[in-house]
């Protein structure tokens, strides 16, 4: 019996021991997080006034360039003011000699990478205050110190449209940016617009080398044709260039920064706030978890603006006449089933149709969005939507939809004339400039998608044009 008291004191002692050990690894997570999101706080407190005042010299006049020293200065001023680098002795020296903590300032413009879709943005600055804290109870764990970052993101865009003409927004995949067919194709400003019209590819894929010339090895951007048939006044690619030989026209620049998506933020329209869509003037207005339109006879169909419940099914040749407004695919999206084609997509009397395409989800039954196919045999004529708070924008396939990498496929095959901005975050946009020459073939457009493949075995003119892309003004704390 005295044996087994012995025992049992020294299993209640182990058992003491170790309760305590784990009370006070307890006490120590709860005291040192308490103090990095205190930190945390105090470097946001700094970091946020110190991006909107940096954004201030973004556009320091009308017509100047950014004015990064001085946004450098801003972001230190506000540092300091929250008692940050103490041994400064001006805005010129936040640095980590002057702060006993080591504390760094980073002054980003354009923002990095790390802010999200404002990254590469020329509108935007990105302020970044970090410092090592070390734990007090560091001992006990094999972590002795915490690096605490605290960042903040303010624009000040007057509301000009991104000066990019395509943008892949793949990271990683080869040829996220391809440009086939034996055409030329040649992006370009429009006459009194100073710049824009720029290529970006984020995709990271690399042959290896970083000297902006097109090779032979895999690239986030794949030119199949001789790279000199296509122009653009500057093409930039996070990874390299994949073509036959020499470079793309106009510039190009390998291992280029990243840049984030200009239209990440972009609420989606409600559906309840437009009306149901029609398959002809005299047709019953469609409802959720219908079957859509679908067009078996040949000729012109006239449509009105509203949600097409189910999408449209083309079984023959169609000219499409659309009235101006944005016509809502929920579910089903554009169809050419076999034999079916559209002929032409117009407004009336054969101008532009000022209109908007969203692609998304049936409500009513749950089905997912499909491709949206535009491949007219003959004519596609085509200007984005006049007004309201998605102007200019042509087509947008909803990336946060249940199938968000539905293809957006466009194509004239003897009069291309669209313009405006195409949206498909998530998916691949693919256009072909057909057999159409000179001003019968142009796509003032702008392309904003995962992936984009364009081609075409004639001339396509692709203007940039910033009066008929989206704009987004900003101004203030962004992120």
């Amino acid at each position: 019996m005295r044996h087994d008291r012995h025992r049992q004191a020294g299993q209640v002692l182990l058992i003491f021991v170790g309760a305590l050990f784990l009370l006070i690894a307890i006490a120590a997570l709860v005291v040192d997080l308490g103090f990095v999101f205190m930190i945390h706080r105090q470097q946001q407190n700094a970091a946020d006034p110190g991006a909107i005042a940096a954004a201030r010299f973004i556009h320091p006049s009308p017509t100047g360039p950014a004015d990064y020293p001085s946004m450098a200065r801003a972001a230190c001023f506000y540092a300091r003011l929250d008692g940050y680098f103490p041994l400064a002795t001006s805005d010129e020296g936040c640095v980590p000699a002057n702060d006993p903590d080591g504390t760094t300032l980073a002054v980003n413009y354009p923002p990095s990478r790390g802010a999200g879709r404002f990254a590469g943005s020329p509108g935007a600055v990105e302020v970044v205050i970090s410092r090592a804290h070390r734990l007090f109870f560091g001992g006990l764990f094999p972590i002795p110190r915490i690096d605490v970052t605290s960042s903040a993101v303010a624009a000040f865009d007057t509301g000009a449209s991104n000066s990019s003409s395509l943008i892949a927004l793949d990271p990683s995949s080869c040829a996220a940016g391809h440009i086939h067919g034996t055409g030329t194709i040649t992006i370009h400003p429009l006459p009194g617009v100073g710049s824009g019209g720029y290529v970006q590819v984020n995709s990271d894929c690399s042959s290896g080398t970083s000297d902006n010339l097109c090779s032979a090895s895999s690239g986030g951007l794949k030119v199949d044709s001789n790279a000199s048939n296509f122009t653009a006044p500057m093409t930039y690619v996070v990874g390299s260039c994949q073509a036959t030989s020499g470079t793309v026209n106009g510039g190009l620049d390998e291992a280029a920064a990243f840049v984030g998506d200009p239209l990440g933020e972009l609420m989606p329209p409600r559906l309840a706030d437009y009306p149901a869509g029609r398959c002809s003037p005299t047709s019953a207005p469609l409802a959720p978890g219908g079957t859509g339109c679908r067009f078996n006879s040949a000729g012109i169909v006239n449509l009105e603006p509203g949600v097409y419940y189910g999408g449209w099914d083309i079984r023959n040749n169609v000219t499409l006449v659309l009235a101006p407004g944005m016509y809502v695919f929920a579910g089903g999206g554009v169809k050419l089933n076999a034999g079916g084609s559209i002929t032409s997509v117009q407004g009336s009397g054969g101008t532009p149709a000022a209109v908007l395409f969203f692609n998304t989800d049936d409500p009513g039954t749950g089905s997912g969005q499909a491709d949206v196919d535009f491949t007219a045999t003959s004519t596609l004529v085509l200007r984005p939507i006049a007004s309201g708070p998605y102007r200019n924008i042509l087509i947008w396939n909803d990336g946060s939809g249940s199938n968000p990498t539905a293809r957006i496929a466009l194509g004239g095959q003897t009069t291309l004339d669209i313009a405006g901005t195409i949206y498909n975050p998530k998916g691949l946009v693919t256009l072909e400039g057909g057999s159409g020459v000179g001003s019968a073939n142009t796509a003032a457009i702008q392309i904003i998608a995962w992936q984009w493949d364009i081609g075409g075995n004639s001339t396509l003119d692709m203007p940039y044009d910033p009066g008929q892309l989206y704009q987004i003004p900003q101004k203030g704390l962004v992120h």
